[in-house]
């Protein structure tokens, strides 16, 4: 009887999630415009490759520390201290981390600016071969 309990919770817990995300997925941004969408995007993008150095630099740090033989690491310990440092890395992305993103973005909004620029100025241009 209590793992048809659980199976009911279990099922309920999982359509609840299925209707987040078919949620999500209707009204993708459908208040903000195409610019903020693309901006959000790349901050967003720009904050998970902030994330991923930062994780590869955390696991690289842990490395350096030695091991005792008092608590031996076993298979679960090392998923879990990966799992560990991807959130250490994604929250220090998150609230700023060490300003990578923020010079990526600005780069690229720049590189763009500076492209639309360009485009605007050869528009009217008959390229001749």
């Amino acid at each position: 009887m209590a793992d048809i309990n659980k199976l009911s919770d279990a099922s309920a817990l999982l359509q609840l999630q299925a209707a987040r995300s078919a949620q999500n997925v209707s009204h993708p941004g459908s208040v903000m415009s195409p610019e903020n969408r693309s901006a959000e995007a790349l901050e967003k993008a720009s904050q998970q490759f902030e994330a991923l150095l930062l994780n590869i630099m955390i696991k690289e740090m842990r490395a350096t520390v030695p091991e005792s033989d008092l608590f031996p690491r076993s298979m679960a310990d090392e998923i879990f201290t990966g799992m560990l440092d991807e959130q250490y890395a994604d929250t220090m992305a998150r609230n700023g981390g060490i300003g990578l993103s923020e010079m990526v973005v600005d780069q690229l909004k720049n590189s763009e600016s500076d492209s639309r620029v360009i485009d605007k100025k050869t528009a009217g241009t008959v390229k001749l071969k």
